[in-house]
């Protein structure tokens, strides 16, 4: 089994500012980290299925 990390995972820009990585990408677990900085945000969106977990490694979140 290879070591996934930011460097060796599929990276892809959104927002125009932020960064995704896919640590783990199958059709039933997704496991994304991603780099937002200040000012950066999602736009509003809807999963048919999801179940999500955040965790921030440093500054702050608003939901």
């Amino acid at each position: 089994m290879e070591v996934i990390s930011r460097e060796n995972a599929e990276h892809y820009v959104w927002g125009g500012i932020c960064d995704g990585w896919h640590l783990l990408k199958t059709e039933g677990l997704s496991v994304i980290q991603e780099r937002i900085p200040p000012g950066g945000a999602e736009i509003k969106h809807y999963h048919e299925k999801a179940h999500q977990f955040f965790f921030v490694l440093s500054g702050e979140a608003t939901m």
